[in-house]
């Protein structure tokens, strides 16, 4: 496992969102309500990207259709009317070196 460096922690505040590659996948790295997140760039309704979508009290917004999700678990907000939809993946942060980042798998 290796650790990939994000972002210099001290450039993080309330309302960033900023898009990465990791290993291979658009993420999304935010902050919102308190919380850091890593979050995948897709919406998981229908893949739109999360990218221009608006953070406010710890949750992100989906541009498209406006669906909500929270950031500390991933679920949407609606009642029954997003049952259906599935959660946000969130992926665990650790500070390192005074940057935020994530532990992934060496590519052979």
């Amino acid at each position: 496992m290796n650790f990939y460096p994000l972002e210099v922690i001290s450039r993080i505040s309330e309302g960033y969102l900023k898009c990465f590659s990791v290993a291979g996948q658009d993420m999304l790295l935010v902050h919102s309500g308190g919380q850091t997140r890593l979050i995948p760039n897709r919406c998981p309704h229908d893949g739109s990207p999360l990218k221009k979508g608006r953070l406010t009290n710890g949750c992100i917004q989906c541009p498209k259709h406006k669906i909500t999700f929270r950031l500390d678990n991933g679920e949407p907000l609606g009642g029954e009317a997003v049952a259906d939809i599935s959660p946000l993946a969130r992926y665990e942060l650790v500070e390192e070196g005074g940057k935020v980042g994530i532990w992934i798998n060496s590519v052979s």
